[in-house]
């Protein structure tokens, strides 16, 4: 299934779910079909991450080094750990 695909089928069942409720004895259908939905929707998210990934091997990260440099004397805790 496609990212879209995910995302319409998770739609589909988060309103099956919700008829069921609505029903006497349709709760643990509900809650099935709930987690269901909820699955496919964390499909569909993993797909668009995926899909707007630039190197498909893996997400981008951003690296500990974009921010400018602190100046001196650091804050504590922003530097390295002493030798000891």
């Amino acid at each position: 299934m496609t990212g879209s695909e995910h995302f319409h089928r998770a739609e589909q069942l988060a309103e099956e779910a919700d008829q069921h409720l609505a029903q006497e004895q349709g709760q643990a259908a509900a809650a099935v079909r709930a987690a269901v939905a909820q699955v496919h929707a964390t499909l569909a998210v993993a797909a668009a991450i995926a899909a707007g990934s630039a190197n498909k091997g893996r997400p981008e990260l951003p690296t500990p080094e974009i921010g400018p440099p602190l100046p001196l004397p650091r804050p504590p805790g922003t530097g390295p750990l002493p030798w000891t």
